[in-house]
């Protein structure tokens, strides 16, 4: 059975999506703001030494799934029209 999006429910989460990001990067640099020069030089040199790490999982299966579902369903409405 063919589902049917929702566009006005598509749109509110995509707005509350938006407004999350900004609250979460409006927090972010109010944290950072807070921090010495050497803790702010320990948690980025601890991220870098993480990042290295996750690199080799990049994009991860989750991200991989979801675009290739798009990408099934553009083919089918390409098909359908």
């Amino acid at each position: 059975m063919r589902q049917v999006l929702d566009k006005q429910a598509v749109k509110d989460w995509l707005s509350g999506q938006q407004a999350a990001a900004t609250r979460t990067e409006d927090e972010r640099v109010r944290f950072l703001l807070t921090l010495a020069p050497e803790r702010s030089l320990q948690i980025y040199l601890d991220l870098w030494d993480s990042g290295e790490r996750a690199q080799t999982a990049w994009p991860s299966p989750l991200v991989m799934a979801i675009r290739q579902t798009f990408a099934r369903k553009a083919v089918k409405e390409s098909q359908n029209s």
